[in-house]
Protein backbone atom coordinates (compact mmCIF):
# COMPACT_ATOMS: atom_id res chain seq x y z
CA UNK A 1 0.00 0.00 0.00
CA UNK A 2 2.61 2.45 1.07
CA UNK A 3 4.84 1.87 -2.12
CA UNK A 4 1.59 2.31 -4.34
CA UNK A 5 0.97 5.61 -2.95
CA UNK A 6 4.53 6.85 -3.43
CA UNK A 7 5.03 5.90 -6.82
CA UNK A 8 1.17 7.82 -6.94
CA UNK A 9 2.77 10.84 -5.93
CA UNK A 10 5.54 11.07 -7.82
CA UNK A 11 3.29 10.54 -10.87
CA UNK A 12 1.20 13.18 -10.35
CA UNK A 13 4.14 15.18 -9.14
CA UNK A 14 6.11 14.52 -12.29
CA UNK A 15 2.49 15.35 -14.56
CA UNK A 16 2.19 18.66 -12.12
CA UNK A 17 5.80 20.07 -13.17
CA UNK A 18 7.58 19.58 -9.99
CA UNK A 19 9.70 16.41 -10.36
CA UNK A 20 11.18 15.71 -13.66
CA UNK A 21 11.24 11.77 -15.07
CA UNK A 22 13.98 12.69 -17.39
CA UNK A 23 16.12 15.72 -16.80
CA UNK A 24 17.06 18.07 -18.75
CA UNK A 25 20.26 18.25 -20.91
CA UNK A 26 22.40 20.64 -20.10
CA UNK A 27 24.51 22.24 -22.85
CA UNK A 28 27.46 23.67 -20.72
CA UNK A 29 27.78 23.57 -16.86
CA UNK A 30 30.34 25.75 -15.41
CA UNK A 31 31.81 25.14 -11.86
CA UNK A 32 34.54 26.35 -9.57
CA UNK A 33 34.73 22.74 -7.96
CA UNK A 34 33.69 19.47 -9.28
CA UNK A 35 33.72 16.47 -6.72
CA UNK A 36 33.01 13.14 -7.98
CA UNK A 37 32.76 10.19 -5.47
CA UNK A 38 32.48 7.34 -7.57
CA UNK A 39 32.63 7.36 -11.86
CA UNK A 40 33.53 10.34 -14.14
CA UNK A 41 32.64 8.99 -17.85
CA UNK A 42 33.37 11.27 -20.94
CA UNK A 43 31.57 9.45 -23.66
CA UNK A 44 28.76 10.26 -26.47
CA UNK A 45 26.97 7.13 -25.64
CA UNK A 46 26.80 7.64 -22.26
CA UNK A 47 29.20 4.30 -21.77
CA UNK A 48 32.44 3.81 -20.51
CA UNK A 49 32.90 0.80 -22.51
CA UNK A 50 33.55 0.47 -26.17
CA UNK A 51 30.61 -2.12 -27.17
CA UNK A 52 32.12 -5.58 -27.42
CA UNK A 53 35.14 -4.49 -25.46
CA UNK A 54 33.87 -3.90 -22.38
CA UNK A 55 36.04 -7.36 -20.99
CA UNK A 56 39.23 -5.37 -22.45
CA UNK A 57 38.41 -2.20 -20.54
CA UNK A 58 38.91 0.26 -23.91
CA UNK A 59 37.02 3.33 -22.81
CA UNK A 60 34.64 5.03 -24.97
CA UNK A 61 36.59 8.23 -24.04
CA UNK A 62 37.76 9.19 -20.93
CA UNK A 63 37.07 6.74 -17.86
CA UNK A 64 38.04 7.99 -14.31
CA UNK A 65 36.88 6.02 -10.98
CA UNK A 66 37.53 6.59 -7.48
CA UNK A 67 37.67 4.13 -4.50
CA UNK A 68 40.90 3.93 -3.59
CA UNK A 69 43.74 1.18 -3.90
CA UNK A 70 43.14 -1.64 -6.36
CA UNK A 71 39.84 0.51 -7.83
CA UNK A 72 40.61 4.16 -8.59
CA UNK A 73 42.18 4.58 -12.19
CA UNK A 74 42.07 6.69 -15.48
CA UNK A 75 41.66 5.18 -18.96
CA UNK A 76 41.83 7.39 -22.12
CA UNK A 77 40.83 6.52 -25.64
CA UNK A 78 43.03 7.58 -28.62
CA UNK A 79 45.72 9.90 -28.49
CA UNK A 80 46.92 11.45 -25.08
CA UNK A 81 48.44 14.52 -25.89
CA UNK A 82 49.78 16.82 -23.30
CA UNK A 83 50.94 20.32 -23.40
CA UNK A 84 53.04 22.98 -21.77
CA UNK A 85 53.39 27.10 -22.49
CA UNK A 86 56.67 28.56 -21.53
CA UNK A 87 57.68 25.64 -19.05
CA UNK A 88 59.28 22.19 -19.63
CA UNK A 89 56.91 19.41 -19.98
CA UNK A 90 57.13 17.34 -17.31
CA UNK A 91 55.19 13.47 -16.22
CA UNK A 92 56.27 12.04 -13.52
CA UNK A 93 55.74 8.48 -11.86
CA UNK A 94 55.56 8.17 -8.28
CA UNK A 95 54.38 5.87 -5.36
CA UNK A 96 55.01 5.88 -1.69
CA UNK A 97 55.08 3.19 1.32
CA UNK A 98 52.36 3.94 4.09
CA UNK A 99 55.66 2.98 6.72
CA UNK A 100 57.40 5.81 4.81
CA UNK A 101 59.79 3.97 3.62
CA UNK A 102 61.48 4.50 0.19
CA UNK A 103 59.46 3.11 -2.72
CA UNK A 104 62.67 2.20 -4.84
CA UNK A 105 61.07 1.00 -7.62
CA UNK A 106 58.41 3.79 -8.00
CA UNK A 107 56.34 2.10 -11.21
CA UNK A 108 57.20 0.81 -14.99
CA UNK A 109 55.68 1.90 -18.43
CA UNK A 110 54.43 -1.54 -20.47
CA UNK A 111 53.59 -2.53 -23.62
CA UNK A 112 50.90 -5.25 -23.99
CA UNK A 113 48.79 -6.93 -25.98
CA UNK A 114 45.23 -8.97 -25.28
CA UNK A 115 45.79 -12.71 -25.03
CA UNK A 116 43.78 -15.86 -23.60
CA UNK A 117 41.02 -13.30 -21.90
CA UNK A 118 43.65 -10.66 -20.28
CA UNK A 119 46.13 -8.10 -21.26
CA UNK A 120 49.84 -9.76 -21.39
CA UNK A 121 52.65 -7.48 -20.83
CA UNK A 122 55.57 -7.88 -23.71
CA UNK A 123 57.94 -5.59 -22.96
CA UNK A 124 58.74 -2.66 -19.81
CA UNK A 125 60.92 0.69 -18.66
CA UNK A 126 60.98 0.50 -15.29
CA UNK A 127 62.76 3.54 -12.94
CA UNK A 128 64.62 2.28 -9.62
CA UNK A 129 66.74 3.53 -7.11
CA UNK A 130 69.66 2.20 -6.35
CA UNK A 131 70.26 -0.67 -4.06
CA UNK A 132 71.17 -0.38 -0.30
CA UNK A 133 74.53 -2.28 -0.61
CA UNK A 134 75.09 0.51 -3.40
CA UNK A 135 74.05 4.06 -1.32
CA UNK A 136 72.70 3.02 2.70
CA UNK A 137 69.24 3.61 3.15
CA UNK A 138 71.01 6.51 6.02
CA UNK A 139 72.44 8.40 3.28
CA UNK A 140 69.20 8.91 1.10
CA UNK A 141 68.02 12.23 1.52
CA UNK A 142 65.99 15.54 -0.40
CA UNK A 143 69.44 15.81 -2.22
CA UNK A 144 70.35 12.59 -2.87
CA UNK A 145 68.41 9.48 -4.50
CA UNK A 146 70.27 8.40 -7.10
CA UNK A 147 68.39 6.27 -9.66
CA UNK A 148 68.60 4.35 -12.96
CA UNK A 149 66.52 2.76 -15.82
CA UNK A 150 65.96 -0.82 -16.50
CA UNK A 151 64.79 -2.19 -19.59
CA UNK A 152 62.47 -5.87 -19.52
CA UNK A 153 60.99 -8.58 -22.01
CA UNK A 154 58.96 -11.34 -22.08
CA UNK A 155 61.29 -14.44 -23.53
CA UNK A 156 59.59 -17.07 -25.48
CA UNK A 157 58.08 -19.63 -23.17
CA UNK A 158 58.53 -17.85 -20.15
CA UNK A 159 56.28 -16.07 -17.71
CA UNK A 160 58.40 -13.75 -16.69
CA UNK A 161 59.91 -10.42 -17.99
CA UNK A 162 64.19 -10.46 -17.90
CA UNK A 163 66.29 -7.77 -17.91
CA UNK A 164 67.84 -6.58 -21.44
CA UNK A 165 69.50 -3.87 -20.11
CA UNK A 166 70.51 -1.40 -17.25
CA UNK A 167 71.25 2.05 -17.81
CA UNK A 168 72.29 4.32 -15.04
CA UNK A 169 74.71 6.37 -13.59
CA UNK A 170 76.65 7.04 -16.75
CA UNK A 171 77.22 3.25 -16.84
CA UNK A 172 75.09 0.62 -18.98
CA UNK A 173 74.75 -3.48 -18.76
CA UNK A 174 73.09 -5.23 -21.30
CA UNK A 175 72.97 -8.73 -22.37
CA UNK A 176 70.63 -11.67 -21.24
CA UNK A 177 68.36 -11.38 -18.08
CA UNK A 178 69.31 -14.86 -16.58
CA UNK A 179 66.64 -17.82 -15.74
CA UNK A 180 65.95 -17.64 -11.92
CA UNK A 181 69.29 -16.70 -11.06
CA UNK A 182 69.78 -12.78 -10.16
CA UNK A 183 69.75 -11.19 -13.59
CA UNK A 184 71.43 -8.88 -15.29
CA UNK A 185 74.48 -7.36 -13.54
CA UNK A 186 74.58 -4.26 -12.46
CA UNK A 187 76.91 -2.15 -14.48
CA UNK A 188 80.61 -1.13 -13.12
CA UNK A 189 81.69 0.30 -16.69
CA UNK A 190 80.50 3.02 -18.82
CA UNK A 191 79.45 -0.33 -21.30
CA UNK A 192 79.69 -3.92 -20.39
CA UNK A 193 78.19 -6.57 -22.07
CA UNK A 194 77.21 -9.90 -20.95
CA UNK A 195 76.97 -13.42 -22.16
CA UNK A 196 77.74 -12.26 -25.80
CA UNK A 197 79.94 -10.11 -28.08
CA UNK A 198 80.31 -7.00 -30.16
CA UNK A 199 79.54 -6.67 -34.25
CA UNK A 200 80.78 -4.13 -35.96
CA UNK A 201 79.03 -3.94 -39.48
CA UNK A 202 79.71 -1.26 -42.17
CA UNK A 203 77.14 -0.13 -44.34
CA UNK A 204 76.29 -2.61 -47.03
CA UNK A 205 75.96 -1.93 -50.58
CA UNK A 206 72.76 -1.32 -52.25
CA UNK A 207 71.24 -3.69 -54.63
CA UNK A 208 71.01 -2.35 -57.86
CA UNK A 209 67.99 -0.26 -58.46
CA UNK A 210 64.66 -1.46 -60.51
CA UNK A 211 63.54 1.13 -63.15
CA UNK A 212 59.75 1.21 -62.82
CA UNK A 213 58.89 2.83 -66.02
CA UNK A 214 60.72 5.76 -68.27
CA UNK A 215 59.81 8.86 -70.42
CA UNK A 216 62.40 7.78 -73.22
CA UNK A 217 65.06 9.95 -74.70
CA UNK A 218 68.70 9.83 -73.85
CA UNK A 219 69.67 7.08 -71.97
CA UNK A 220 70.92 7.04 -68.14
CA UNK A 221 72.20 4.96 -65.93
CA UNK A 222 71.09 5.02 -62.54
CA UNK A 223 72.81 3.64 -58.89
CA UNK A 224 71.78 3.76 -55.29
CA UNK A 225 74.62 4.93 -52.78
CA UNK A 226 73.41 3.95 -48.69
CA UNK A 227 74.30 6.53 -46.04
CA UNK A 228 74.59 5.23 -42.70
CA UNK A 229 73.76 8.11 -39.84
CA UNK A 230 77.08 9.39 -39.06
CA UNK A 231 77.40 9.81 -42.82
CA UNK A 232 79.57 6.86 -43.75
CA UNK A 233 78.83 6.08 -48.12
CA UNK A 234 78.60 2.57 -48.99
CA UNK A 235 80.31 1.84 -52.55
CA UNK A 236 77.51 2.69 -55.41
CA UNK A 237 75.54 0.08 -56.62
CA UNK A 238 75.51 -1.73 -59.45
CA UNK A 239 73.87 0.16 -61.99
CA UNK A 240 70.33 0.26 -64.26
CA UNK A 241 70.02 1.35 -67.59
CA UNK A 242 66.76 3.38 -68.76
CA UNK A 243 65.91 5.16 -71.55
CA UNK A 244 65.29 8.72 -70.28
CA UNK A 245 64.62 10.23 -66.95
CA UNK A 246 62.77 7.27 -65.29
CA UNK A 247 60.75 5.97 -62.00
CA UNK A 248 62.79 4.16 -59.76
CA UNK A 249 62.46 1.81 -56.61
CA UNK A 250 65.11 -0.20 -54.66
CA UNK A 251 64.89 -1.98 -51.14
CA UNK A 252 66.17 -1.08 -48.25
CA UNK A 253 69.74 -1.95 -46.63
CA UNK A 254 70.78 -2.48 -43.39
CA UNK A 255 72.34 0.28 -41.73
CA UNK A 256 71.43 2.86 -44.09
CA UNK A 257 69.62 5.96 -42.82
CA UNK A 258 69.53 7.75 -46.31
CA UNK A 259 70.14 7.58 -49.96
CA UNK A 260 71.66 9.02 -53.06
CA UNK A 261 70.97 8.58 -56.33
CA UNK A 262 73.41 8.85 -59.11
CA UNK A 263 72.55 9.65 -62.51
CA UNK A 264 75.51 8.61 -64.86
CA UNK A 265 77.86 8.71 -62.52
CA UNK A 266 76.62 12.35 -60.80
CA UNK A 267 74.69 12.76 -57.60
CA UNK A 268 70.73 13.89 -58.38
CA UNK A 269 69.22 12.74 -55.18
CA UNK A 270 69.82 12.97 -51.61
CA UNK A 271 70.38 12.33 -49.15
CA UNK A 272 67.05 10.97 -49.38
CA UNK A 273 64.77 9.89 -46.25
CA UNK A 274 62.11 7.85 -48.00
CA UNK A 275 59.67 5.44 -45.08
CA UNK A 276 59.42 1.34 -45.87
CA UNK A 277 60.82 -1.30 -46.49
CA UNK A 278 61.03 -0.28 -50.49
CA UNK A 279 61.87 3.23 -51.37
CA UNK A 280 60.69 4.86 -54.91
CA UNK A 281 61.57 7.96 -56.50
CA UNK A 282 61.01 9.68 -60.02
CA UNK A 283 63.68 11.42 -61.30
CA UNK A 284 62.32 14.67 -63.20
CA UNK A 285 65.57 15.99 -65.06
CA UNK A 286 66.75 18.20 -62.59
CA UNK A 287 68.86 17.98 -59.65
CA UNK A 288 67.39 17.21 -55.58
CA UNK A 289 69.95 17.83 -53.18
CA UNK A 290 67.81 18.72 -50.48
CA UNK A 291 70.10 17.43 -46.80
CA UNK A 292 73.52 18.50 -48.59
Amino acid sequence: MKSHLITAVVSAATTMGIVQATPERVEQLEVDRLVVRKELIVSDTGQPWENNFENQMVPRGIYARGGGPGQSGLWVRGRLIQSEVDDPFDVRFQSVNTNGEIHRAPGHISWNCWLDGAWRQMALIQGEGLEYSEVPAEAWSGGNHPGRLRFQSFRPHHDQPLTDAIIGQGMMSIGGGGYGGGGLPYPSEVLQLWGGGLTQTSVATPSAPRVLGDRGGQAHAYAIVAIGPQGARSEPSETANANGNSTLEWDSTPGADSYLVLRDGKVVAGPLRIEGSQKTWADDGGVDRPGR
